[in-house]
Formats: C-alpha cells, structure tokens, sequence
C-alpha cells in the first residue's frame, strides 16, 4: 500500500508538470468554452499590457530626449548668467579696490600731515619755553618781537593744518563706511 501511494504522488507531481503543456491546454479550453474564454481574455490581457509597456518606454525615450535638451538649454542659460554676475562682482570689486586704494592715499597723507604738525607743536613748545625761561635772561624788544612772530607763524600754520587732519580723518572714516556698503 505504501508503495503505492508513493507512485500515486510521482504521478501526480509528473502529471502536474505536463499540464502547462500546449496540448494540456487545448484540450482544456475545447472541454470547457467559459475556460476558452479566459485564455482569449488572458492572452488579449498580456497582449495589452506589452502594447502599454512599449508606450510608456517610447514616451520615456521621448520625453528623455526633451528633458536632455531642456537641461542643455538651462546650462548654457546659467553659464551666460553666471558670467554676467561675475562681471558684476568685479564691477563691485573694483570699486572696492578704488576706495582701498583711496584710503591707503588718504592715510598717508594723514601720517604726513601728523608728522608734520607734531614738528610744529615741538618747535612752537620750544619757542615758548625759550620765551619762559628767558625771564632772567634780557631780551630786547626787537628780539622779543622776533620770537612773537615766529609763535604766530607757527600758531597760523598749525591751525589749518590741524583742520586737514580732520578733514582727512572724516574722508578716511567715509571711505572706509562706502566700502562697507559695498559688501
């Protein structure tokens, strides 16, 4: 009996693969026309499937093409927008670079103006210690006026030049606050 039941299966499993088989298949849908019908629908079914498969790879191909061709016009658009904001930047940079420049001019004749000036308030310092020390000393009048003119000079020079250095100090300050907006 054991023996038996194990051909029973062999059959089955063997009589299972065998019934995919094309002749299986016909004698199945002349045996049933409902079943026929299933095959007719299943087979337009696969067939309608491949026929949207290949409209949707077609369409795909298509509109790759386009987006391909969309990309390369945006690319050299943005290359030409690009080049005209980096003419804009340089424009911006270069008068950056004027305003530095004009400051580094500025500064420097600041320095000179400063130097200068220092020596005047040195020599006018020393005129009048001269003048107050020279209270043991006789002076005539004519000295004396002498010295009182070269304390005006000094004193008629250092106060323009004082007014430069603010002048300079306020364009250098201005300068510096352009070169801020300039960011």
């Amino acid at each position: 009996m054991h023996k038996k039941l194990i051909l029973i299966a062999i059959l089955l499993t063997a009589a299972g693969c065998a019934s995919n088989s094309p002749e299986e298949l016909d004698r199945l849908a002349k045996e049933d026309p409902n079943f026929k019908q299933m095959i007719l629908a299943r087979d337009e079914a696969h067939h309608q499937i491949q026929a949207i498969k290949e409209d949707l790879l077609s369409r795909k191909k298509v509109m790759d093409g386009q987006i391909e061709k969309i990309r390369k016009e945006y690319d050299g658009y943005a290359k030409n927008q690009n080049l005209k904001i980096e003419k804009y930047k340089s424009t911006v940079e270069a008068n950056r670079n004027a305003l530095k420049h004009e400051i580094e001019t500025k500064e420097a004749q600041l320095t000179a103006r400063l130097t200068e000036l220092g020596g005047y308030e040195k020599t006018l310092e020393d005129v009048k210690k001269v003048m107050s020390e020279s209270k043991g000393i006789s002076i005539s009048a004519q000295e004396k006026e002498k010295w009182d003119e070269r304390m005006l000079m000094l004193s008629e020079k250092i106060r323009p030049l004082s007014e430069e250095i603010q002048e300079l100090k306020l364009q250098v300050r201005l300068k510096k606050q352009k070169i801020g907006y300039l960011q």
